[in-house]
C-alpha cells in the first residue's frame, strides 16, 4: 500500500470489515483520529443540524465530496436525483456498491458541470474547504452559482475555528496570523497503517467569513443551523 489515497482506503477496509485507526496530522503535529464509521450512518445518526438543512433539499442534487454516500443514499430514498462526486476511486466503488445512482470522479475545485444543472448543492463534513484557501474557496462558489439554479441553495458545513478553548488550536491560530492566513487554515495529512499520505490544506471559516464569501461570490447567507460544524444555507441571488 502507497501513501495515496489513504482516506480511501481506509473507507474500503472499514467497508470490508477491517477497522484500521485513520489519523488526520496538522503541520504543527497535533494528531486527530477520525471515526470513519460516521461516514456510513443512517439519516436516523446523522447530526440534528444536518437533518435540519437537508429540508432545504430539493430538485436535482450535486453531493460534493460523497464520501461513502451517506447523504446521496438519504435523499435518493427521498426521490431526489443525486450526482455524488469525488476524486477517490475507493470512494465512488464503495458507493455505487451501496447503491449510488449517479457519481462522477470530479474535484470540488474543477466543478465540470453545465449552467444550472443543479436546484441544490450540498458540502457537509467541511468539505466546504476542500479547495484549501479563501481564494480557491471563492473559486468554488464562483462556479457554483454558475450550475446551481436561480433560487437555489447551497447546504455548506463547516467548523467555527475560533470556537474552541483548545491551546493547541489557539497557538495554531496564532501561527496562522503570523504567516498571512485565515486561522481556520490547516496543513494535513492522512496517516494510515504506517503510511502517511501528502500534505494537504483545508479551510474552515468562521460565520463571519463566510458571510464574505457570499458578498463576493452572488450568494446570500440565508440561516446557519449550529452544530459541531455549522450547516450554512446559502442561496444563489
Amino acid at each position: 500500500m502507497t501513501g495515496k489515497d489513504l482516506f480511501g482506503r481506509a473507507f474500503m477496509d472499514h467497508y470490508k470489515g477491517k477497522r484500521h485507526p485513520l489519523v488526520l496530522e496538522r503541520d504543527d503535529g497535533y494528531l486527530d483520529e477520525q471515526d470513519v464509521n460516521q461516514y456510513f450512518r443512517g439519516f436516523e445518526d446523522f447530526p440534528e443540524c444536518e437533518k435540519r438543512a437537508l429540508a432545504h433539499a430539493r430538485g436535482r442534487v450535486l453531493d460534493i465530496g460523497v464520501g461513502a454516500g451517506r447523504v446521496a443514499l438519504y435523499l435518493q430514498s427521498r426521490g431526489l436525483d443525486v450526482v455524488g462526486i469525488d476524486i477517490s476511486d475507493n470512494m465512488l466503488r464503495i458507493c455505487k456498491d451501496r447503491g449510488v445512482k449517479h457519481l462522477r470522479k470530479m474535484s470540488a475545485c474543477d466543478l465540470k458541470f453545465k449552467k444550472d444543472s443543479f436546484e441544490t448543492a450540498i458540502a457537509f463534513c467541511n468539505n466546504f474547504g476542500l479547495c484549501g484557501n479563501m481564494w480557491s474557496v471563492m473559486k468554488m462558489l464562483e462556479r457554483l452559482h454558475e450550475i446551481v439554479m436561480d433560487g437555489g441553495i447551497f447546504l455548506a458545513s463547516s467548523i467555527d475555528p475560533l470556537n474552541t478553548k483548545n491551546k493547541a488550536h489557539l497557538r495554531y491560530h496564532k501561527l496562522n496570523r503570523s504567516r498571512g492566513r485565515p486561522p481556520g487554515q490547516v496543513t494535513l495529512r492522512d496517516i494510515y497503517r504506517g503510511k502517511k499520505g501528502q500534505w494537504w490544506d483545508l479551510l474552515m471559516v468562521t460565520r463571519g467569513e463566510m458571510l464574505e464569501l457570499c458578498e463576493r461570490t452572488g450568494w446570500k447567507l440565508a440561516r446557519t443551523y449550529p452544530g459541531v460544524m455549522n450547516v450554512h444555507v446559502l442561496r444563489k441571488v
